[in-house]
């Protein structure tokens, strides 16, 4: 919410200022965690189940075109083991983008910004490293259906008083 907020301004901030590479990562960095996690769910898909497929679905689109709420509902369910494969392929992805110096010039991200990309081939395989580290991180943590019963007998209950 707030930090990706934050990352966005900051990527607008970077395209006014004829800055582009910073924008790139940041672009690949918003397609990332959703893509990442549809293609997690057609890896994986015994660690699915069909609700969560059909997500992944979406989730693989919404990234194309640029909106990370695709993982939402994902991270929402089981934020420990979501959300650290999240921050892992979005970095990866990004440094990527940096390193093989995608530029982007627009203030979007997800692969519908193409068009306004700089050295295109790096930025794909930006996303495809971000999405694939995601995926992979993603199931490997991820309990099956039948662990995820089990599991949730031994849940720690943590009461915050105040």
């Amino acid at each position: 919410g707030p930090v990706n907020k934050v990352a966005f301004s900051f990527m607008i901030l970077s395209v006014s200022e004829q800055i582009y590479t910073i924008p790139a990562m940041i672009g690949v960095a918003i397609c990332v965690p959703p893509i990442g996690l549809g293609i997690s769910t057609l890896i994986a898909p015994k660690k699915y189940s069909d609700e969560e497929k059909e997500t992944g679905k979406a989730a693989i689109l919404m990234g194309l075109v640029g909106v990370t709420e695709g993982a939402i509902p994902f991270a929402a369910a089981n934020p420990l083991r979501v959300i650290p494969a999240l921050m892992a392929g979005a970095a990866c992805g990004s440094v990527t983008a940096g390193l093989l110096g995608a530029k982007l010039s627009s203030s979007w991200g997800g692969l519908i910004v193409l068009p306004t990309v700089e050295n295109k081939i790096g930025y794909i395989i930006a996303v495809l490293v971000g999405a694939s580290v995601t995926a992979v991180t993603a199931a490997a943590l991820k309990k099956s259906e039948a662990e995820e019963a089990v599991s949730d007998i031994d849940d720690i209950e943590l009461e915050i008083e105040f």
